[in-house]
């Protein structure tokens, strides 16, 4: 009887084989990535409600029954949930945070440290760096880590830990399956979307963001689109349902409307700053990161000591503490004063940068919407302080979330998602018209730095892509194109001995000659490490060609056959020599490694004088 580890061996064999088949027919194709994005979508629906639920359990422990602290909920129009009477004990805050802090700490650097920060940019550096390979407990300790920092009362979002969530059971899912490494990265893509379009609700904002995050120009992963769509569809559609509602993320009091064209002329003004902020907030974190890094303790302590930044400050601001949707629901609700505002934007970027650049585990996306917010209802306000007449009260809130949109349209390189994510968190796509513009104005204008580090220029410049943008030159030419004369290695006879054969390989530049027989066919290689072994060992050898050449694998290839071709053989065989022959299988020459990267050079060079 075979045991339970032979039945579940034989299973996962059979499933590699039925995917592996479904490779030849369409309608299976399609069935197989259907089931792959819908997999993904429940890990990370499920992910997400099972996260959201620890950072509530943490936000009461830590928060609410130690510190009395109450913030303001979002879903509750602003208002908290604090029991009549309750009084905040403040000097409790910095306390509780970097207790926070120090567990986090300890958590990520024991079990898991490329946990650390903020877990985009790790999904991102695997998908370009690791060939989408993400480490089965590092999503674990990620969530709960991330949990305890925000519910602690560190300034940090929720996107970081769900999206390595859906990434990294989608990574798992493709190891555990065998799939190429391409498809591999695109389940890592579609986990990513997942994630954020669960937590945030936005599933169409999310399945962009998975795709456009990964480069900071205006490029996608566009063969992973269709495959974030259905997982983030899945993932928001569990979460929603079973835990957190339909409705969207912030609620507003009066419709919005875009019936005043001359608008967008402050909308462009106020876009152009927010490219400065967006420029600012990540100058500031990667200073707070670089200022960790240079010190000489344990990396599990560092969080503990951002986390008592952090607690001073919330000591007197505590709106920066966790992820703040409630006070940007009060942004959107008219209902914070201007210095609020403004002390709200700079100082979240400060306890941002502290939080998660000290170590702790946490998202930067929900604190740059927040960001964003806090400038964008300030903007408004003085706009309205200036202009009363042209920028009404309702106005004001519109600035708010043109100010979230834009902001992360900056600040992490994404335009697309950010206009996309603010229409769906409010449920209305009345403001696209502004959001877009002032998305490309803070994109263009923020410069290169992003907050995502790991990401790259284009797809161009992606590890996961050289391959695409070597093959299309090397189809250009073919072997015969760049086969020279002095690249025919003397023929060996099948019957010479060995010290002739030591006086071609004197004379020779080639690692390997042909052995020819009468008929003109190729019967194998002599290698010069076997020449050399025999004459080093026993140089009296009586052998001759035919009883040391290797005619059990053949390195050869078709004169005819394009570049790429040749330099996938030279991979797949691990050999710097070719043996070429012409159609009939006569010996024509050898191509080596080094001819086809001259070839290429010469190529290149040549475009460029072209281009002059």
């Amino acid at each position: 009887m075979p045991n339970l580890k032979d039945k579940f061996v034989r299973f996962r064999t059979n499933i590699k084989r039925k995917i592996v088949m479904c490779h030849d027919r369409s309608i299976f194709y399609f069935s197989r990535w259907l089931f792959f994005g819908v997999l993904v979508g429940i890990v990370a629906g499920v992910g997400a409600i099972i996260f959201t639920s620890l950072i509530a359990l943490f936000k009461f422990i830590f928060r609410e029954d130690l510190a009395h602290y109450y913030s303001p909920v979002a879903g509750l129009m602003g208002k908290t949930a604090a029991p009549p009477g309750t009084e905040p004990i403040l000097w409790m805050l910095p306390l509780v945070i970097m207790i926070g802090g120090l567990l986090s700490g300890l958590l990520v650097f024991i079990f898991a440290p490329e946990a650390e920060g903020h877990g985009t940019d790790a999904a991102i550096d695997s998908f370009h760096n690791k060939d989408g390979i993400i480490r089965g407990r590092v999503p674990i300790i990620k969530t709960i880590a991330s949990a305890i920092t925000l519910g602690s009362g560190g300034s940090g979002g929720r996107e970081g830990p769900v999206a390595q969530i859906g990434a990294g059971f989608g990574s798992v899912l493709a190891k555990y399956l065998g799939l190429p490494i391409p498809d591999r990265r695109a389940l890592l893509v579609a986990g990513i979307g997942a994630g954020i379009g669960a937590i945030f609700k936005a599933p169409l904002a999310g399945a962009m963001f998975g795709v456009e995050v990964l480069y900071a120009d205006v490029d996608f992963e566009g063969g992973a689109l269709l495959l974030s769509i259905i997982a983030a569809i899945v993932g928001y559609s569990i979460y929603a349902y079973f835990y957190a509602g339909f409705r969207p993320e912030l609620m507003v009091h009066v419709p919005f409307t875009h019936t005043k064209p001359i608008l967008l002329v402050f909308y462009a003004i106020f876009g152009i700053f927010l490219a400065f902020a967006g420029n600012f907030y990540v100058r500031v974190f990667y200073s707070v990161k670089k200022l960790f890094d240079k010190m000489k303790i344990k990396p599990h302590f560092k969080p503990m000591i951002g986390g008592a930044v952090v607690g001073v400050i919330a000591y007197f601001f505590p709106e920066v503490m966790g992820v703040g949707y409630g006070w940007l629901q009060l942004a959107v609700l008219g209902k914070l004063a201007l210095v609020t505002l403004v002390l709200l934007g700079f100082l979240k970027i400060v306890a941002t940068s502290f939080t998660i650049g000290s170590g702790g585990s946490a998202g930067v996306y929900s604190p740059s919407l927040v960001i964003g917010g806090a400038f964008g209802g300030a903007f408004g306000i003085i706009f309205h302080i200036l202009l009363p007449q042209l920028v009404t009260t309702t106005d004001v809130a519109t600035f708010v979330l043109i100010g979230m949109g834009g902001f992360f349209a900056g600040a992490a390189k994404v335009p697309i998602t950010s206009f996309i994510m603010v229409s769906e968190l409010t449920g209305s796509y009345v403001l696209l018209p502004p959001l877009m513009l002032v998305s490309a104005i803070t994109f263009f204008a923020s410069g290169k730095k992003s907050i995502y580090s790991k990401q790259k220029k284009n797809r161009m410049e992606s590890p996961a892509h050289f391959k695409d943008y070597l093959i299309k030159p090397l189809q250009r030419y073919s072997v015969k194109d760049i086969l020279e004369k002095n690249s025919i290695a003397k023929p060996i006879n099948p019957d010479m001995p060995l010290y002739e054969m030591i006086s071609i390989f004197f004379n020779s530049n080639f690692f390997m000659h042909p052995v020819i027989d009468k008929t003109g066919k190729i019967v194998g290689v002599v290698k010069y490490d076997k020449i050399k072994n025999i004459m080093m060992t026993s140089p009296d050898d009586s052998r001759v060609a035919k009883d040391i050449m290797d005619s059990s694998s053949i390195p050869r290839i078709r004169i005819s056959e394009t570049l790429d071709i040749a330099v996938h053989s030279f991979f797949r065989k691990d050999t710097d020599e070719l043996v070429v022959i012409n159609s009939e299988g006569n010996y024509e020459g050898i191509l080596r490694k080094r001819d086809v990267v001259f070839a290429m050079e010469e190529d290149e060079e040549l475009a460029n004088a072209q281009a002059d």
